[in-house]
């Protein structure tokens, strides 16, 4: 009986390390960098202005209202001196209730797909991009300032970005965190059109007088 208890326990420390060791693992490869030759298809396609629909999010509230998101312009520069990273901005960023206007910069750097987000973005050609510590600054809802988190200029600690780029299909999606006011941007998974900045203020425009009707319909001011 003594001996079957310490085989149970001997089993369960043994699945415990195994566990870990796969994680450990899987850990390492998302940590690695992301295929050269993807990094070099990504830089010819995602780069300059682009304009994504996204959902503004404030303490888990949509505030875009609208199914079909907002139109925004992010830019993605790459950099000059490590060819896995890149920054993506998204300034004057204001949409429906959402009552502030934000200004946001983050470097990003890209990495292979661990073995989970493999299942989930099936299919080849793509990449991930992570970054954290990003600049952040704007106007509050009373028409007050704000800078970063006051700790070191525009910087916001805990604030990042996370994604993924198809480079065969352009298909992208990822998640804006400002770590300010429990404000996010979600991208979600959609197909760039480069075309759509050629229309950007059409678009915008459209979707101003849509969330009015919206507001309306429904009695929100």
């Amino acid at each position: 009986m003594k001996f079957k208890k310490y085989f149970i326990a001997f089993f369960l420390v043994l699945t415990g390390f195994i566990v870990l060791s796969s994680c450990s693992s899987d850990q390492e490869i998302t940590e690695g960098n992301a295929d050269e030759a993807l990094v070099e298809s990504a830089k010819n396609y995602l780069n300059g202005d682009i304009v994504l629909s996204t959902k503004a999010e404030m303490s888990g509230v949509d505030k875009t209202l609208l199914a079909t998101g907002c139109p925004t312009k992010f830019k993605f520069q790459w950099s000059g001196t490590d060819k896995q990273t890149f920054n993506i901005s998204l300034l004057g960023f204001t949409v429906g209730a959402m009552g502030m206007t934000i200004n946001f910069k983050c470097d990003v750097k890209c990495t292979e797909l661990n073995s989970w987000e493999q299942k989930e973005y099936s299919g080849s050609g793509w990449i991930k991009f992570k970054g954290e510590n990003g600049s952040c600054w704007g106007q509050n809802e009373d028409g007050s300032d704000f800078d970063g988190d006051g700790s070191n200029g525009s910087v916001v600690k805990g604030s990042f970005i996370q994604g993924y780029y198809n480079v065969n299909t352009h298909q992208i999606q990822f998640v804006v965190s400002y770590n300010m006011m429990n404000v996010r941007s979600n991208c979600f998974l959609q197909t760039i059109d480069k075309n759509r900045i050629n229309n950007y203020a059409a678009e915008f425009k459209q979707y101003e007088k849509d969330l009015a009707a919206y507001k309306k319909e429904h009695g929100i001011k």
